[in-house]
């Protein structure tokens, strides 16, 4: 790892943390999900990053993959857990983190926002090269359990790379032997442990609102979607994004939008990242920070 690639992941993680403390002004009943996506998204780019996904503002049950679509009326309720998870990167050096908000700071919800943090803070403390993936997992599991609550066990962290924010070895939120990688230096993570008193599984809602290019076809395409498959490829760098990117540039009327993301998917061009909804429909709290492990094996954490 060279100096300029953690200090890339470091001014990622200062613009998330920009975006992060924003949200927590925002936030409050009655505020639009568009106000507060709109204006954290551009507290990244102001913090001279860009975007490595759209935010996502996942409220209760829904542990993760709700961005407020082109127009979406969706206003904060007055009580629940929200999750707010942002990502930002610096050269394609990504920074992923969430937190969860308890809206009217209700005690019994409360436990499920302290289980997911002390499980992070537990995994963190463990952050070290040598360290397997899923001795993480064992620690956040047996703080989550601690709090009568389960671990979200089909969610989990996962490592980074540039411009990937999927690279693939994967974080178990509970020990899972199969994920037996060993954290060696000049390894970045995502880790991120959801809380529930549910079943502790998530499963795909029916409504998507990411979308990732995943691949560029030259037939059977009108002009309006080459131009728009490449300028998706020029903004994006092939991570996830929202609509309300094509929105924000005008490269389509708003009112094709949809038509020609639902183009995309068909032919695949386009992944598309479904909701997910806690299998019980129990309540779900989500903490996430980045990590890196820099040459000398000293853990570096981007998003505190």
């Amino acid at each position: 790892m060279t100096e300029n690639w953690i200090q890339s992941y470091v001014l990622a993680g200062k613009a998330v943390v920009a975006a992060k403390n924003l949200a927590r002004k925002l936030i409050k009943p009655g505020i639009s999900y568009l106000e507060v996506a709109n204006k954290c998204e551009e507290e990244i780019l102001k913090n001279d990053c860009e975007l490595s996904f759209p935010i996502n503002l996942s409220l209760n049950e829904i542990a993760a993959h709700y961005s407020p679509p082109i127009a979406d009326p969706t206003l904060i309720p007055e009580k629940g857990l929200l999750k707010i998870d942002i990502g930002s990167h610096y050269n394609g050096y990504i920074a992923d983190s969430a937190f969860t908000i308890n809206l009217d700071e209700d005690p019994k919800l409360q436990k499920y926002v302290d289980a997911a943090d002390e499980g992070l803070e537990a995994a963190i403390e463990l952050f070290k090269p040598g360290v397997k993936l899923y001795e993480l997992g064992e620690a956040i599991a047996e703080r989550i359990i601690s709090y009568g609550l389960r671990p979200i066990t089909n969610l989990g962290g996962h490592e980074l790379k540039q411009f990937n924010l999927h690279a693939g070895p994967f974080i178990p939120n509970y020990m899972d032997k199969r994920h037996d990688q060993i954290i060696e230096p000049g390894q970045a993570y995502a880790c991120e442990p959801f809380s529930t008193s549910g079943t502790g599984k998530v499963v795909n809602g029916n409504s998507s609102y990411i979308y990732r290019l995943i691949r560029k076809v030259k037939k059977n395409l009108s002009y309006e979607e080459q131009v728009l498959m490449q300028k998706l490829e020029t903004l994006t760098r092939k991570l996830p994004f929202s609509p309300r990117l094509i929105e924000k540039h005008g490269i389509v009327p708003v009112d094709k939008i949809k038509r020609n993301i639902d183009s995309f998917v068909r032919k695949k061009i386009l992944d598309h990242y479904p909701i997910l909804i806690e299998q019980t429909r129990a309540p779900v709290a989500q903490q996430e920070h980045t990590i890196i492990i820099d040459q000398d094996g000293n853990t570096i954490v981007t998003t505190k």
